[in-house]
């Protein structure tokens, strides 16, 4: 109880106020009463309390008593850090208790289709590492913003609920986490498959694939919102079926289908555009429909 008091532990002192204290603790605390200003100030307010709460039923306790209580209790608190610090300490704490809570199996069925598509591109040759990495990268962040997503695919939606933070906040946390890792996997991907073939360059690579990848996660998420995850995964896998075949077939390579997956498949100002009006529109989605459990969840008609 000393090396309470010696921090000015408020508990300690409204136990004293409150005469539940005994023995050793409250000849500790008030040793500490004697040489500390600041806790007899505050041990004011706290008797202060203790006073109104053991007051006899129906007498109201002293307006002046409450207010210097409260007062007291406002001055010796300590102050929280900066508005910035905390937020930045907050998104820390945040993406690292969410990549815990991320289903490994995300992790891990990234890391082998991208391995599997690095392999298929280096053993095709003949430039077909930039087909490959702009159809499996988008397709391999789809699935990821949409494994993440919704009470039905979260272990831990139970314990999520009854958090104070926003459903929002954890949503945008997940995503982020995801998106980002599959990012970095797909710009390992594109430097392993460069150095096999070095005359088709990075920026090429990335940039066949980046657009895409981004439209196609930002429209995942979006969808996932308004009618759930496994239509969301059912409309990007259509998409991505479409851009294979209008790429693959040739009596399907000179229609206005081709030309409408050729300006999706790119990274354009287009892409960009889109990319982020879907975004936008995921973000107006979460702040007016949540489920009653707190979580975003598809819009009923």
């Amino acid at each position: 109880m000393s090396g309470k008091a010696g921090r000015h532990c408020p508990d300690a002192l409204a136990e004293y106020a409150a005469g539940v204290l005994a023995g050793p603790e409250r000849t500790a605390i008030e040793a500490h009463l004697l040489d500390c200003a600041a806790c007899r100030g505050a041990l004011g307010g706290w008797t202060a309390v203790a006073e109104a709460m053991t007051a006899p039923a129906g007498t109201p306790p002293e307006p002046a008593s409450v207010v210097r209580a409260a007062l007291t209790q406002a001055a010796l608190a300590p102050q929280p850090p900066p508005a910035r610090r905390r937020r930045a300490a907050f998104a820390g704490e945040l993406l690292l208790a969410e990549l815990r809570l991320v289903r490994p199996s995300v992790w891990l069925a990234s890391v082998l289709v991208m391995t599997c598509a690095v392999g298929l591109a280096l053993t095709a040759g003949n430039g077909a590492g930039a087909t490959v990495l702009s159809l499996v990268a988008p397709l391999v962040a789809v699935a990821g913003v949409a494994g993440v997503y919704g009470p039905e695919r979260d272990p831990a939606f139970e314990a999520l609920a009854v958090t104070a933070t926003s459903p929002r906040v954890v949503l945008l946390a997940r995503v982020t986490l995801v998106f980002a890792y599959d990012l970095v996997l797909a710009v390992a991907a594109s430097a392993v498959v460069q150095l096999g073939a070095p005359r088709v360059g990075l920026a090429a690579l990335v940039a066949g694939w980046l657009g895409p990848m981004a439209l196609l996660s930002a429209l995942s998420l979006l969808l996932a919102m308004w009618v759930g995850p496994n239509v969301s995964m059912a409309v990007a896998a259509s998409l991505w079926v479409l851009r294979v075949l209008t790429g693959g077939i040739p009596q399907l390579t000179g229609g206005w289908l081709a030309a409408a997956m050729r300006e999706v498949w790119v990274t354009s100002p287009g892409t960009v555009a889109a990319t982020l009006a879907l975004l936008a529109a995921a973000v107006v989605l979460s702040r007016h429909h949540l489920r009653p459990g707190g979580w975003p969840g598809p819009l009923r008609w």
